[in-house]
């Protein structure tokens, strides 16, 4: 009890000390140096209440635009939730058209014009190429000469609905040179894509194969 008495006794003391420096200190000035004291201590407990407000404040804004942008992101996938589910049934649907074997491009072409009732005077292969990391890239250079409108689009359309995946990457439709103004020359790129095989090595794109001339 007696240590105990004396923690207690030397704590006071070195409480007390200062408090009794402060009251003879302020008790030895005027009263108008404890007014601006008093004064100066008020406005530091100003800034202190005004800096401390604005911190909460600000916490608060920021809290309440993370909680506005979280509302949003949800009223947005909610609200494009169908766009979506369409966008990823189409991507299943090209998926699925999209084989493991090396695709016959021209065979397709060939066949589509055959459709249409055209011919593919000139085609030239293009270097296969990386499409990400599962699929690889084939495309043809395709050039028609003289071929109307409405045969041109029955081809295309051919092609793009074909039994694989073909895209037409590249189209440029010109008028046929001395023509009648009724075909055109058209000099387009086609491509479709391979699924890599499980342990499949990319091609490394070097060299390019030779169409038909």
């Amino acid at each position: 009890m007696k240590s105990l008495k004396r923690v207690f006794d030397r704590i006071r003391n070195l409480v007390g000390r200062p408090l009794v420096y402060f009251a003879a200190e302020w008790n030895r000035i005027s009263a108008r140096e404890r007014r601006l004291l008093l004064a100066l201590g008020g406005a530091l407990v100003g800034c202190a209440v005004l800096i401390v407000g604005y911190l909460v404040f600000d916490a608060l804004q920021v809290m309440r635009q993370e909680n506005q942008d979280m509302r949003d992101a949800i009223e947005a996938i909610a609200k494009h939730s169908d766009k979506y589910r369409d966008a990823k049934a189409r991507a299943e649907a090209h998926a699925l058209r999209i084989g493991t074997e090396p695709p016959q491009l021209a065979a397709d072409l060939e066949a589509a014009a055959k459709d249409a009732g055209i011919q593919i005077p000139e085609t030239a292969d293009r270097p296969p190429a990386p499409a990400g990391k599962r699929y690889v890239e084939h495309s043809l250079d395709v050039k028609l000469r003289k071929v109307d409108l409405k045969s041109l689009a029955t081809f295309l359309s051919k092609v793009e609905t074909g039994r694989a995946l073909v895209l037409i990457t590249r189209l440029g439709i010109r008028r046929s040179f001395g023509g009648d103004g009724s075909t055109v020359d058209v000099d387009l790129t086609a491509t479709t894509f391979e699924r890599l095989k499980e342990g499949g090595k990319k091609p490394g794109g070097k060299g390019a194969g030779k169409g038909k001339g």
